[in-house]
């Protein structure tokens, strides 16, 4: 199984993309998954720096948030992401269950 880390500029984008790569399929007006497409997971924006808070919750300072919306992704197929693909390794924001944080396809040089 394969992982790809992916950031998109927007989650419409990301679809678009997932679609036109055949890791989603439209079926009955739905996109599902293709059946070489074991998950995607749709991230969002991801935190660069927390915010931080007083003793009541209240924000002190907002959280500041990485540019994009991230999508993983997990497939039987080598895929190709270009240059929508990231690699965080440790720093993912998730894994997928069973496999370590930092697993992902590593960048082809």
């Amino acid at each position: 199984m394969n992982i790809y880390k992916a950031v998109f500029d927007t989650k419409e984008q990301g679809t678009t993309y997932l679609l036109s790569i055949g890791v989603l399929i439209e079926q009955e007006g739905e996109n599902v998954f293709a059946p070489t497409t074991a998950a995607v997971v749709y991230i969002g924006k991801v935190v660069k720096i927390p915010a931080t808070y007083d003793d009541e919750g209240n924000i002190i300072t907002p959280a500041v948030y990485y540019d994009g919306y991230a999508i993983d992704v997990m497939s039987s197929e080598n895929l190709d992401f270009g240059s929508y693909a990231v690699y965080p390794a440790d720093k993912s924001a998730h894994s997928f269950y069973g496999y370590p944080k930092d697993a992902e396809v590593p960048p082809t040089n």
